[in-house]
C-alpha cells in the first residue's frame, strides 16, 4: 500500500507539472514553439556527442560551491577544516529550492574569510560516496570536521540563509558566550530582541552541558550563560535557571519582558525542556499567522488555540485585536491565540471554521487533541465575549461548534436529498426511514465518477416512502461524533438502527441490493462468485491504472513493472480503500505532532505549488492541512505506522 500511495503523489505531482506547462505553452506562438523544440534537439544531440569531463582530484566551484565527488572528496576534507557537503538530486525540488540559498550562504562565508567552505555531490552520480555517507534523502547536509569522515554532523535546521550559517558557524566556534558582568549582561539583552541567558553556579555542570547543546541546535535565537555572582544577585536568580529575555520596546507584544525556567532539584534537565521552554516563550502574546511564525505554533505545547479572525484594513478591528492582548495574557500557558488576517490568502482556514466574510471580526477555538471547535455565543465580536469563549472552553461548559451551510431551498426535491449540518439529524436519523448517505468532497474525482451513478439510484427508490438517497458535502458541514476519514464515504442508516459502513462496489446492481438486503451485502459462493470476484478485481485493476495512467502517461516501463511487482491481492484490498482520496485534507493544520510529520514528495514542492510556503510544507500530513490547494487534493491516507518512520522534510530515493 505505501508504494501505491507514494507512486500515486508522485503521478499527481508530475500531472500538475506538466499541466503547468501546458497551460504556460498554450500562450505560446505555435512557431516559436517548433523552433524552440528544433533547437533544444539540436542541442541535446551536441551534448550526447561531447565526451564526459574525466574527474580528477582538481576541485571546481559553482557559485562558490565546491563541486566534489569520489576522487577529489578526500582532497577536499584534507583541505578544509570544516566542509560542509549537499548530497543532492537533480530533480527534487528541494534541492533545487535550496540551490540558491546554498550558494548565497557560501559566497558570504567565502567573502569573510572563514574557515568554513560549502561543497555539494550529485548523489545519483556518486553513487558511492552516498552509499558511504548513507544518504537516504534529498537534500543531505552534512558536517565535516578536521577531515574526519566517520562522524559527520547533519543538520536538520531550517533551509534559510540566516539558519544555515548561524548554524554552521555555532559548530565551528561551540563555545556559549560567557557574560561574568552586569554590564555585558545588559548590553547583550539589549542588543537582541529575544535572548537566552543560562544562570549556572557551575559553568561546567551537566545541566550546562544539556543548555550548550540546545546553543548549538538553536539558530532563531541569541544565548549566553554566565556564573557571576553579582550577576545572579542583579536578576534576582536563586540556583541554576534558564531565562528569557524580551526587549523592552517589543514586551508589549508579549507579557512583562522576561519569562523564567526553574526547575526542581530531583528533575534532570533535558534539550526537550529548555528547547519547549524556548518555544512557548518566544512567541507573542498573539501570534500572527504567516510562514515564519509557523514552525512555532506547530511545535509549541499548547492544546487549545484561539484564532482571532479579523481584517487588518478595518482600523476598529485592528483595534480590538490590540485589546485582546490582556486576555491572551490572563490565558497565558493554557491558550495559544493567533491572529487571522482575512486580507492574507488564508481562505481555506476560514471554510474549515465556517467562517464567512460577512462574520468578521470573530473568533473560534479549536482543542488539537480532539479537533472540537467552538464558537463565540454571540453575532459581535467583543472582549467579553473573546473571555466567556475561553472561560467556558477550560472550564469544559462550552458546547462544540460545527459548521453547517444553510439548508437548500430545494433539499428535497430530487431524487437525491441534500443534507447540510442543520438538517442532517431530523433526516438521516428519522427513526421511520432508511436513509442511505454519501459523504462527498465537491473537488474529489471520485465523488465525481459515483455522482451519476448516486442519481440514478435516488431515481430508482424514488417511490419508496420508506427509503432516502442522500448526499452531504462534508467538506461545508459538519456531524456531532460523525468522522468522515474519506471521500466518498457511503453510510446506511436504518430506521431505529445503528449506521452501517457501506464497503462494496460502487456501482448501481450492487448499492441496489445493498438497500433490497436491508443494509446487508449479499454473500456469494461457489465456482460463479469466485469467477465474479476475478471480474471485480480485474475491474478495479482497470480503474486503478486507468488513473494512473491519465496521471502520467510518460511513465517508464521500469516503473510500471515496479508497482506490478507490490500489487498483492492484499494491497489490492487496501487500495480500494486508498481510492477514497482526500483524507483528513481539510483538517486544521495546527494537528500537527511529532507522531503524524511525513515526508513530503518534490512533486508538491512549492515551486510547483506556489499556494503551499517554503516552512510548512516540509510537514505536510494528510490529516492536517487546510492550506492545500484542492488541486493537490489527491494525497492518500498515510498510515500511523509510516507517519512514524517519517521524519524529516526529504525526499528519499525509494519513493520515485
Amino acid at each position: 500500500m505505501k508504494t501505491c500511495t507514494l507512486l500515486s503523489i508522485t503521478l499527481l505531482g508530475l500531472l500538475l507539472w506538466t499541466s503547468s506547462i501546458q497551460a504556460n505553452d498554450a500562450d505560446a506562438d505555435k512557431q516559436d514553439e517548433t523552433e524552440g523544440k528544433v533547437e533544444d534537439e539540436e542541442e541535446d544531440k551536441e551534448e550526447d556527442k561531447e565526451p564526459k569531463k574525466e574527474k580528477t582530484t582538481d576541485i571546481e566551484e559553482e557559485k562558490d560551491v565546491m563541486v566534489l565527488h569520489v576522487n577529489n572528496f578526500a582532497r577536499a576534507l584534507e583541505e578544509n577544516q570544516y566542509l560542509l557537503v549537499e548530497f543532492y538530486a537533480p530533480w527534487c525540488g528541494h534541492c533545487k529550492q535550496l540551490e540558491p540559498i546554498y550558494a548565497e550562504a557560501a559566497g558570504k562565508l567565502k567573502e569573510e574569510g572563514s574557515a568554513i567552505r560549502l561543497a555539494k555531490v550529485d548523489a545519483t552520480e556518486e553513487k558511492e560516496l552516498a552509499e558511504k555517507f548513507q544518504i537516504a534523502g534529498f537534500p543531505s547536509l552534512k558536517l565535516f570536521v578536521n577531515g574526519d569522515s566517520m562522524k559527520p554532523t547533519d543538520y536538520n535546521g531550517k533551509r534559510t540563509l540566516t539558519a544555515i550559517i548561524q548554524w554552521i558557524k555555532r559548530q565551528a566556534s561551540p563555545d556559549v558566550p560567557v557574560l561574568d558582568s552586569v554590564d555585558a549582561v545588559d548590553q547583550f539583552i539589549d542588543s537582541h530582541k529575544i535572548t537566552i541567558v543560562g544562570f549556572f553556579e557551575d559553568a561546567e555542570s551537566e545541566e550546562a552541558k544539556v543548555f550548550k547543546e540546545v546553543y548549538l541546535l538553536n539558530t532563531d535565537q541569541e544565548f549566553a550563560i554566565s556564573s557571576s555572582p553579582e550577576v545572579f544577585q542583579k536578576y534576582d536568580i536563586k540556583g541554576n535557571a534558564v531565562v528569557l529575555f524580551k526587549k523592552v520596546n517589543v514586551a508589549t507584544l508579549f507579557d512583562e519582558g522576561r519569562a523564567d525556567f526553574v526547575w526542581p532539584e530531583d528533575m534532570k534537565l533535558s534539550k526537550e525542556n529548555i528547547t519547549s521552554f524556548i518555544t512557548n516563550n518566544s512567541m507573542e502574546l498573539i501570534v500572527p499567522f504567516h510562514p515564519e511564525n509557523a514552525e512555532k505554533i506547530f511545535t509549541s505545547n499548547y492544546v487549545l488555540h484561539c484564532l482571532l479572525f479579523f481584517n487588518s484594513s478595518v482600523d476598529g478591528q485592528v483595534s480590538l485585536l490590540e485589546d485582546s492582548r490582556p486576555i491572551a495574557n490572563q490565558f497565558k500557558g493554557k491558550i495559544l491565540f493567533i491572529s487571522i488576517d482575512v486580507n492574507s490568502t488564508l481562505s481555506h482556514v476560514m471554510n474549515y471554521f465556517g467562517v464567512s466574510e460577512s462574520d468578521i471580526p470573530t473568533a473560534r477555538l479549536i482543542n488539537m487533541e480532539n479537533q472540537k471547535k467552538f464558537s463565540i455565543n454571540s453575532d459581535k465580536l467583543t472582549l467579553e465575549s473573546i473571555l466567556q469563549m475561553c472561560e467556558e472552553v477550560l472550564g469544559g461548559t462550552a458546547k462544540p461548534y460545527f459548521k453547517s451551510e444553510e439548508i437548500p431551498e430545494d433539499w428535497n426535491k430530487g431524487p437525491v436529498t441534500v443534507l447540510v449540518g442543520k438538517n442532517f439529524e431530523s433526516v438521516a436519523l428519522d427513526p421511520t426511514k432508511n436513509v442511505f448517505v454519501e459523504f462527498y468532497a465537491p473537488w474529489c474525482g471520485h465523488c465525481k465518477e459515483l455522482a451519476p451513478t448516486w442519481e440514478k439510484l435516488g431515481e430508482k427508490y424514488a417511490d419508496r416512502d420508506d427509503i432516502i438517497i442522500a448526499k452531504m458535502d462534508a467538506i461545508a458541514n459538519e456531524v456531532d461524533s460523525l468522522v468522515i476519514d474519506g471521500f466518498p464515504t457511503l453510510k446506511y442508516f436504518p430506521a431505529g438502527g445503528e449506521a452501517v459502513d457501506y464497503t462494496g462496489n460502487r456501482d448501481l446492481e450492487t448499492l441496489s441490493k445493498f438497500l433490497d438486503n436491508g443494509g446487508v451485502l449479499p454473500e456469494k459462493s461457489g465456482d460463479d462468485d469466485d469467477d465474479d470476484d476475478d471480474d471485480d478485481d480485474d475491474d478495479d485493476d482497470d480503474d486503478n491504472d486507468d488513473d494512473d495512467d491519465g496521471d502520467d502517461d510518460d511513465d517508464d516501463d521500469d516503473d510500471d513493472d515496479d508497482e506490478d511487482d507490490s500489487d498483492s491481492k492484499d494491497e489490492k484490498n487496501d487500495e480500494d480503500d486508498n481510492d477514497k482520496v482526500c483524507i483528513y485534507i481539510i483538517e486544521y493544520i495546527y494537528n500537527v505532532t511529532k507522531n503524524t510529520l511525513t515526508n513530503v514528495h518534490p512533486s508538491i514542492s512549492p515551486s510547483i505549488h506556489p499556494s503551499i510556503s517554503p516552512s510548512i510544507h516540509p510537514f505536510i500530513s494528510p490529516s492536517i492541512h487546510p492550506f492545500i490547494s484542492p488541486s493537490i487534493h489527491l494525497i492518500f491516507l498515510i498510515s500511523q505506522d509510516e507517519s512514524a518512520e517519517a521524519s524529516t522534510n526529504q525526499t528519499t530515493k525509494d519513493e520515485l
